[in-house]
């Protein structure tokens, strides 16, 4: 599954931080800038879901 963050540094961290106690990450990319003068960055995730116990 693949999810795009979009929001402030801050924010964006603590969100990605979020998805890695959530689900099996396999990739979080680095932080690109929003185009335009905005002060907001993107971040990539690609995660599964985490194996359930039988």
């Amino acid at each position: 599954m693949k999810i795009r963050l979009m929001g402030l540094p801050d924010e964006v961290t603590q969100a990605a931080a979020l998805i890695e106690e959530s689900f099996d990450v396999v990739e979080i990319s680095d932080p690109y800038s929003c185009r335009g003068s905005s002060r907001q960055v993107r971040v990539y995730a690609e995660v599964r879901l985490p194996s359930r116990p039988n």
